[in-house]
Formats: C-alpha cells, structure tokens, sequence
C-alpha cells in the first residue's frame, strides 16, 4: 500500500475526570517517509476513549461524562456539532448503523446499549432506544453486565459484547433500531471485549481476560463458534484490547495490558483459523488500541503517555521503529 503524505491520526484519550493526562481528541501526521508528528489537542472534550467516522463526520464518546459527541471534519480541524447524554454509565464504544441513519453507543458501567438517530448534518438525537442484559460471570470484574462494543455485520445485523456476562448478542436491524434475536455463550471469565468483521463475513471477538480470540460464523438466524486461540504472550492476570487485521490479509495483532505485548496471530482458512506466531513488546506501558496503517502498526500506549510506531515486513513480526509522547491515548482513528 502506497504512502499518503499528510496523513491524519486522531487520537482518543482520558481526560483529567478519568484520571488522564489529555484535553480531547488529538490529531498526528504520517510524513510520507513514515515519521509521526504530534500536532496537539484539536477539540477539547472530556475522555474522548473512543472514536468512529462516518463521511466527514466524527462521533466521540464522552466516557467520564456519560455522553457522546458529534464533530465535523475540516481539514485538520474539528467542528464541534452537539453532544447528548449517553443511555448508561462509561460509554466506551460507538457504531454507525444503518446506513448513517443511526448510532450505537455500549455502554461499560450498566451494561447499557443505546440507540441515537442521525440527523441530516451529522448531529444527533437524544437516545431513542435502549438494551439492557442481566446476570453476571465467575470473574471479579464480571460483577453485572458490561456492554462493550457494537459492531455492524451487514446490512441488518449488528453484534455487542458484554464483557460482565460473557456473552455476544446478536440483533436485527431495521429503520426503528435494533431488536435482540438470540446470543452466544462463550465459556466462564472469559470477558467478550471487542469485535472485529473478517473480509469473509466471519467475525472475530476478542476477550479481554482469558486473552483468547474466538471466530464466530453464521448459524441459521444467530452465530455459533467456528474456532478460538490463545493470545501469545498472554499471562495470567494480563488484560488484552484491541485486535486489528495487517493490510495484506495474512496476519493479526492484539494487545496485551499488563505484561505489555503485541501479540502476532496469523490468519488462515479465510479467516476461519488463527495460529499463535509470537509476541512483541508494546513500546510502552498499556497497548489500550492499535492501528494499522500501510505498512505500520501504531500503538496507542495510555499509561507511558505514548503513540509506538512498527514496520511490518513479510514475515508478519512488528519490528519498533520509534515512539512519540501523547497524553494518555486510548484510540487511534487513521483517516
């Protein structure tokens, strides 16, 4: 994949009301030649954790606030379009849905899962919907339900996690919002983190404290479990965050809190298999995201305040190229 000279990164962070070091949503420029510029805080918002686009149009949850944002793309700049309260407690995950039509928005402390409509121009309503589940799991931090990603599959169905329950619940999508149709089990303390859509249609969830992935393939009307792996270089009380596919198809990565690592997994069967290759360092202190972009791999590092940048060559392995100071980033949103 050819470089894109200019190139922007926004970077989500925790602000001071979740004990970071940040101001809002950041922004870094990939130089042609790969170098990485830190440009700042160019829209100040409280604990933007999480970003996602839609055209010109970027939606940040507020996690300490319980809200979430609506911003236009201006270049390099950020128009502030209106924020609503979010429908629960630490929204730490949103999804455009339907078309543009819609946003959902999980929510970590109560489990909630909200739906926002779209307005022309990008704002949003207030939530219109919300989608709640019940029950607990073995782990300590499994003390009730705990939404924590949403993820659009098609065009009418969506995927969310909830890491307190160890389930993934699958929905129905239409113009009204989303209907719960069935879920997937997935065994005790394993903690479904975040999801991920394999080019196949198959769809890939990360849990966060087994440090496992699980690939999950069609199943009459809902989804069933075509294989797991263990994330390499995951040790007992890690947490792992963030999994994303290498450009050419052929490898995965996830990060691994605590132990600090990259995990390597490469990808067979279509999608279908992941086998353990290795695992690298971080470059920091608490990989919250990574991203890839052409031929790197970025890491957003939250506790050393730092973006780690790696080349990936042939063999799949991230080799460290450098690392440059941001404060507490949790997101990396390459446009």
């Amino acid at each position: 994949m050819p470089d894109r000279p200019g190139r922007n990164i926004w970077v989500g962070s925790y602000t001071a009301d979740t004990g970071g070091l940040s101001e809002g949503i950041g922004r870094i420029e990939r130089e042609a030649d790969g170098t990485l510029i830190w440009h700042g805080v160019v829209a100040a918002t409280d604990s933007p954790s999480f970003l996602t686009l839609s055209d010109d149009t970027m939606y940040a949850v507020g996690e300490g606030a319980a809200s979430v944002s609506a911003f236009r793309i201006s270049g390099n700049e950020l128009q502030f379009l209106g924020s609503q309260d979010a429908a629960g407690e630490s929204p730490c995950s949103v999804a455009v849905l339907g078309d543009d039509a819609l946003l959902a928005v999980a929510c970590y402390r109560n489990g909630a899962v909200g739906v926002h409509r779209i307005q022309p121009g990008g704002s949003i309503t207030r939530h219109i919907q919300t989608l709640f589940d019940s029950g607990s799991a073995p782990n300590e931090a499994q003390d009730g339900p705990h939404a924590h990603d949403v993820l659009r599959v098609d065009a009418a169905t969506v995927l969310s996690t909830d890491l307190g329950t160890d389930r993934v619940h699958v929905h129905v999508l239409d113009e009204g919002g989303l209907t719960r149709t069935s879920s997937v089990q997935l065994p005790p303390g394993s903690g479904p983190r975040d999801l991920r859509r394999h080019p196949s249609g198959l769809v890939w969830v990360l849990t966060e404290l087994s440090g496992e992935v699980f690939v999950l393939h069609r199943d009459g009307d809902g989804f069933a479990i075509t294989s797991s792996i263990g994330l390499p270089g995951f040790e007992q009380g890690d947490h792992a965050a963030a999994l994303v596919l290498g450009g050419d198809g052929r490898f995965a990565y996830a990060g691994i809190r605590g132990s600090n690592r990259i995990s390597v997994l490469a990808v067979e069967a279509g999608g279908a298999l992941l086998l353990p290759v290795t695992s690298v360092d971080c470059g920091g202190g608490w990989p919250r995201h990574l991203a890839v972009d052409g031929d790197q791999l970025h890491v957003a590092n939250q506790l050393s305040s730092s973006v780690a940048s790696f080349d990936l060559g042939a063999d799949g392995v991230p080799a460290f190229r450098g690392s440059i100071d941001v404060p507490s980033p949790s997101y990396l949103l390459v446009d």
